[in-house]
């Protein structure tokens, strides 16, 4: 943690995942007094700086003034204005880490200026516990050392994966938005499980667990899932019927975002 601990960072934007990622990031012991919250809701940087005890403001521009990193956890819709507000503040030693949807690194790098090192990162819920996926799109002038700080600081969430910034896009339907496909599963297994007579609490552990310790095998021994699946010899779930489905919400997310990306850059 000492690559990090020397380092500030400033979230622009402490909503929904905003708040995932600062909440993880002080579970791990990054120091409170290195972190600032710029938030526009007084009632939300309220419960920040009473709850969290880190610096709040509601002004983008202390950004730049305060960190050597700026993660920009806005809507989409917001990236390309806030990023314009302070783009005479940066400075070549400041990384800018989006965490948005559909805004390309060539539009960030375009507004940051020349020479700036920016980056894109897709994060999904389980980062709040450690256990994200966090696929990482880095632009043209992140040096090798900022590129290993980035990599650090993403490893406090979970793993990352460095990825082309043209499939980004499709990573928010296969990552971030991935796991509201997991919890429904959860949720039908728990209740199959009370149908029959266990507790919720009971079956919800049995079915939370078998999804983790399937992707803990696949993980762990690089054995296909395919392969895997030949331990079990009872095999009920009409399987083509889950695959398409599952296929279905990840090109669909896609499609969503290709065309919020298309929409916003015509603004």
């Amino acid at each position: 943690m000492s690559v990090l601990n020397d380092k500030r960072i400033a979230f622009i934007g402490a909503g929904l995942m905003g708040g995932v990622l600062i909440e993880r990031l002080l579970d791990t012991g990054f120091p409170r007094t290195h972190i600032l919250a710029v938030e526009p809701r007084a009632e939300r940087r309220a419960a920040l700086s009473h709850e969290w005890h880190i610096a709040v403001s509601d002004d983008a521009h202390r950004a730049p003034e305060f960190a050597d990193a700026i993660v920009l956890a806005v809507p989409p819709k917001a990236v390309r204005g806030v990023l314009r507000d302070i783009a005479p503040q940066l400075r070549a030693e400041h990384i800018v880490i989006s965490v948005a949807a559909a805004v390309p690194l060539a539009a960030l790098e375009q507004i940051a200026g020349e020479g700036m090192g920016v980056a894109r990162v897709m994060p999904n819920s389980p980062s709040r516990v450690g256990q994200g996926m966090n696929p990482v799109a880095l632009g043209r002038f992140v040096t090798p050392e900022a590129r290993e700080w980035v990599m650090r600081l993403l490893a406090c969430w979970g793993q990352a994966i460095q990825v082309p910034d043209a499939l980004m896009n499709l990573c928010v339907g296969l990552s971030g938005a991935a796991p509201t496909y997991i919890f429904p599963i959860i949720d039908a297994l728990a209740e199959a499980g009370v149908a029959g007579g266990l507790s919720l609490n009971d079956a919800r552990r049995i079915a939370a667990q078998v999804v983790l310790g399937s992707a803990a095998i696949v993980l762990e021994t690089g054995e296909t899932p395919t392969g895997l699946k030949t331990l079990t010899p009872l095999q009920p779930l009409r399987e083509a019927d889950a695959k398409a489905l599952f296929r279905e919400a990840v090109e669909s997310a896609r499609a969503q975002m290709d065309a919020l990306q298309a929409k916003l850059s015509e603004g």
